[in-house]
């Protein structure tokens, strides 16, 4: 008897494992075409906070490791990233005198130096009125014109870079109030209750007065980035949510954010503590069930510092697309239909002995024994989770939940024909329960679709697209050698699974073994997609001796056909040379190393290539004098 019930327990247990391996997908894009609905790019956005002293603010943000990390953020296509909100940003401000009027006049110029870095990068900043100018009179002003003071400073930085960088760019920034103004650490000016609301309704007024300049620009402004944890320990967010339930065409702000991150355990940790929050503002505060809200720290757990193996590897990168799914399903299905954006704050820079292991976008090595001092940045796999993420269409169907962790949502645009389906097996923290899964697609094309339809197949799998697996068969080192970098970085972007081919008879048929935890995209285009246009902007970065980072911009579509980029390279002696022949270069920059007889001296030009073979025209050619 029991060597029956061994038996079947075996079948039972085995039968499951085998429904958990094996998954039968078919995709009827006459059927996909008919249920989709616009889907916003709502996960665009990272964050990160300068360490202390907050006066090295700037020193910080203007570093070579700090531009370099923004720069790659600002290198994925398509605006896989888009948005930096940053803290702190009033501090690189500083007072410069008053004139006879008493008004106030500032030293922007360091701020200057960064927003013009984050407009060349293509980045937005997230632009949180936090902190105060150097060397201000604060407690005069305070004492005598509270309100006034906030206005002005406000005011003046929406009109200058107005006037610097024109209204297509600067009305997509975010401006944001104090972050987490309830906690004492960030409190630092200690606002009163009353204090704190005048000087949010001194932003609007800033803000409106900036926009009346150049005719009627309205800036929105997002606040009031609280934690909303219990009323009497955090007064000023709840006490900003009651005067705009009562006077919510008076409400100061366009958005309401909110910070609810999980637990470290499950991404559904995030979703499920939203909605908590969402229960509870609406039951109160009926008035604010139109406004939009935003959660601008959605991250798996607080403390970016502390090193956790999970962020590491594919298991945070799977676990970041299953939030995106997560959120996509609740704004879809009405759940949560007034989420405008989710953030992560993931912009931070590592630092020994934790490269991979803190919560952050790269992994940066500090080679402080090479004279001189630089940094190396290795991609992690959130990193280029994000940037398959970024190929989704502007119309989807809602999330698909699968037994075993799976889900998916199919993207996609109808004329010119694009989709972009993305798969994602991720069992959060933990380790999966298989160590592979199979997936068998069918995929039939809708009938009066063009023929001439490529697709590609690409994918992050859990021991293949994983640095920090490399960084550690290498003992960790703290300062990795050339080839060990080459090694790293050859597992750091997506792998190139099936295509690109073209599909023939309407139908395609893929059999894809995957390692879990992994992120499949699937990608069919139309040949009525205009060709690749040219890349521009091209920069190119000093690294070290002999070493450079090639970074370019690329045209904005929303239907993503390109498979990758080529870079080539000459000098006055050399005939042009392809540097990346045989690499998978599907973003935005590339990392040349050379040596001492060839140099990094000479010009270079990019190139773009879509699913059919064609061609992008040369970019223009960059010399690089070394």
């Amino acid at each position: 008897m029991n060597v029956l019930l061994l038996l079947l327990l075996l079948l039972i247990v085995n039968s499951v494992v085998s429904s958990l391996n094996r998954h039968h997908i078919d995709i009827d894009f006459n059927e996909v075409l008919q249920d989709g609905r616009p889907l916003p790019r709502f996960w665009v956005s990272t964050g990160l906070c300068p360490p202390e002293p907050r006066e090295n603010t700037a020193t910080f943000l203007l570093s070579d490791d700090s531009l370099l990390n923004l720069e790659i953020i600002g290198s994925l296509p398509n605006e896989g990233l888009k948005y930096v909100r940053i803290h702190w940003l009033l501090e690189m401000i500083q007072f410069s005198h008053y004139d006879a009027n008493k008004s106030l006049f500032y030293d922007f110029s360091k701020l200057d130096m960064l927003l013009d870095k984050l407009h060349e990068f293509g980045l937005y900043p997230g632009f949180e009125l936090m902190g105060i100018p150097s060397n201000v009179s604060y407690g005069n002003e305070k004492e005598h014109r509270f309100a006034y003071f906030w206005t002005d400073l406000t005011m003046q930085i929406a009109a200058r870079y107005l006037h610097r960088y024109g209204i297509n760019y600067v009305t997509h920034w975010r401006f944001e109030s104090w972050n987490e103004p309830d906690l004492k650490g960030y409190n630092m000016l200690n606002f009163t209750t009353d204090e704190y609301v005048n000087y949010i309704y001194s932003l609007r007024l800033g803000l409106d007065a900036a926009g009346r300049l150049l005719g009627d620009v309205r800036f929105p402004l997002r606040g009031p980035a609280g934690l909303f944890r219990n009323e009497q320990h955090h007064p000023f967010c709840w006490t900003l949510l009651k005067l705009c339930n009562e006077r919510p065409h008076r409400c100061p702000f366009d958005v309401i954010t909110f910070h609810r991150k999980g637990l470290g355990v499950r991404a559904s940790e995030i979703l499920n503590s939203e909605l908590e929050l969402m229960k509870q503002i609406w039951e109160s505060y009926p008035n604010l069930a139109s406004f939009n809200f935003s959660n601008d720290e959605a991250d798996p757990i607080v403390s970016w510092s502390t090193p956790r193996e999970f962020q590491s590897n594919l298991k945070y990168g799977s676990m970041l697309v299953s939030t995106v799914l997560q959120h996509w399903s609740a704004m879809a299905n009405g759940t949560f239909s007034n989420l405008e954006s989710i953030s992560h704050d993931n912009g931070f820079l590592s630092y020994h002995p934790f490269e991979f292991n803190q919560r952050t976008l790269l992994a940066r090595f500090q080679m402080n024994a090479t004279h001189p001092r630089h940094v190396q940045y290795v991609v992690k796999s959130v990193y280029p989770a994000l940037g398959m993420l970024a190929n989704l269409g502007p119309f989807a169907s809602e999330t698909i939940n699968l037994l075993g962790n799976l889900s998916y949502i199919v993207s996609y645009q109808r004329k010119p024909f694009y989709s972009c389906i993305l798969f994602c097996l991720s069992n959060d923290t933990f380790d999966p329960f298989v160590k592979r899964i199979s997936l068998d697609l069918n995929l039939t094309l809708y009938n009066d679709q063009n023929k001439h339809i490529a697709y590609l197949v690409e994918a992050l799998e859990d021991g293949v697209n994983d640095p920090s697996l490399v960084w550690e068969f290498f003992q960790k080192p703290s300062y990795p050698s050339k080839s060990q970098f080459a090694a790293m970085r050859s597992v750091q972007f997506p792998s190139i699974l099936k295509g690109p081919a073209i599909i023939s008879n309407g139908s395609q048929q893929l059999e894809l073994n995957l390692r879990v935890p992994c992120i499949l995209a699937v990608r069919l285009c139309s040949k009525e997609n205009t060709a690749p246009p040219q890349v521009t902007n091209v920069r190119i970065r000093k690294v070290f001796a002999f070493e450079v980072m090639i970074f370019w911009r690329d045209e904005l579509t929303a239907a993503r056909c390109i498979v990758g980029y080529e870079v080539w390279f000459r000098t006055h002696q050399t005939q042009w040379t392809q540097l990346n022949l045989g690499l998978h270069t599907p973003f935005l920059f590339f990392q040349f190393v050379s040596n001492e007889t060839i140099g990094v001296e000479g010009m270079y030009r990019i190139r773009s290539v879509d699913m059919f073979g064609r061609l992008g025209a040369f970019s223009k050619v960059n010399y690089y004098k070394g």
